[in-house]
């Protein structure tokens, strides 16, 4: 159960953050409905699974470490955003700096 929370929550963050650029600002109704109720979604999970005793400090690092790369992702293939090789690795390299950070002890 909660590894499907946690796909729904990483799903819906990255679909949320690939509608900013249609919301126009949040002038477009539509979109900006879709963002915001995706945003609503993805925190309603985020707090049942703390409510549940997943520790924050877990969570949050893996979002962090996840969602960029996929936002990265979507921003080339979808809008068309250029991102050099050099670009990708160095965010690839933070991102993976910020999961092996949360694995610690």
């Amino acid at each position: 159960m909660t590894l499907a929370i946690f796909t729904i929550v990483l799903f819906t963050q990255i679909l949320a953050i690939s509608t900013l650029p249609r919301t126009e600002g949040f002038m477009s109704f539509s979109w900006t409905s879709l963002c915001l109720g995706l945003y609503f979604l993805s925190f309603w999970g985020l707090a049942h699974m703390i409510h549940k005793g997943l520790p924050l400090s877990l969570l949050v690092p893996m979002l962090a470490a996840l969602v960029p790369l996929a936002t990265i992702a979507i921003g080339v293939i979808f809008y068309k955003e250029s991102a050099s090789l050099l670009k990708i690795l160095m965010l690839s390299l933070a991102c993976g700096l910020i999961g092996a950070a949360s694995a610690a002890k």
